[in-house]
C-alpha cells in the first residue's frame, strides 16, 4: 500500500548537539613520527650509566656484607644459597665435630717452609723433613676419603638416596681442609657433637 503524499512526513530524527570537549576526537595526541620512535628505542633506558652500575656496586657490596654477617651469626635465611638448608647444615655440623689432621695441614706446611730454610736440604735433617711431611699429607687424604664414606652413609641413612647436594663432596673437602676458627659458616656444634 502506497503513502499517501498528502501525509505529513515523519519529522526528522533530533540531533542533539554534543559540547565540544565531551566528542572524542582522534587518540588525543600526534601519531609520532619514524624518526621520533626510532631516536626513542636507541636511547638506553637510563639516562646516567655511570650512576646505575654504582648503584648496582653499592647493592652487591651490602648484599655481600649481609650474607657475611649472616654466616658469622649462623642466620640461615640470609646466607648465600649455597649454605642454606638442613642438608647442608647436617654436612658442615658433620665435618665441625670432627678432629681431623685435615685442619691442621696449612699451618703444618708453613712449619715445614720455616723449616726447610733452616735446615740444609742435602742431609739426613732435609730428609725426614721432606718425609715427615709427606706423610702427614697422606694422613690427611687417606683420613679426608674416610670422612666422606662416612658423612654419605650417615646421610642418606638421615635424609635418603640420592638427597645429596650438588658439589657436596667439595664442600665436604674444602671444610675439613680449614682451620676451625677460620671456617664460614661458622661451626654451631662442638667438637664430638655429631648430628643425629
Amino acid at each position: 500500500m502506497k503513502k499517501n503524499s498528502s501525509e505529513p512526513h515523519d519529522a526528522p530524527e533530533s540531533t542533539v548537539d554534543l559540547p565540544a570537549e565531551s566528542t572524542p576526537v582522534g587518540k588525543g595526541r600526534p601519531t609520532p613520527k619514524r624518526k621520533e620512535r626510532e631516536a626513542a628505542n636507541q636511547r638506553g633506558v637510563l639516562a646516567d650509566s655511570k650512576q646505575d652500575a654504582k648503584d648496582r656496586r653499592a647493592k652487591a657490596r651490602e648484599l655481600r656484607e649481609r650474607e657475611y654477617q649472616a654466616m658469622k651469626d649462623g642466620d640461615e635465611r640470609n646466607m648465600p644459597a649455597e649454605h642454606r638448608g638442613p642438608e647442608r647444615r647436617f654436612l658442615r655440623d658433620f665435618v665441625d665435630a670432627r678432629t681431623s689432621i685435615g685442619e691442621f695441614l696449612l699451618p703444618m706446611a708453613i712449619v715445614f717452609v720455616v723449616l726447610s730454610l733452616f735446615l740444609p736440604q742435602i742431609g739426613i735433617a732435609g730428609f725426614l723433613l721432606i718425609v715427615v711431611f709427606y706423610l702427614i699429607v697422606l694422613a690427611a687424604a687417606v683420613e679426608t676419603f674416610i670422612t666422606i664414606k662416612r658423612i654419605k652413609k650417615h646421610f642418606s641413612a638421615k635424609f635418603g638416596e640420592g638427597k645429596l647436594p650438588r658439589g657436596w663432596t667439595f664442600y665436604v673437602i674444602s671444610r675439613a681442609l680449614n682451620l676451625r676458627r677460620f671456617r664460614v659458616p661458622r661451626p654451631k656444634v662442638a667438637r664430638g657433637e655429631f648430628p643425629v
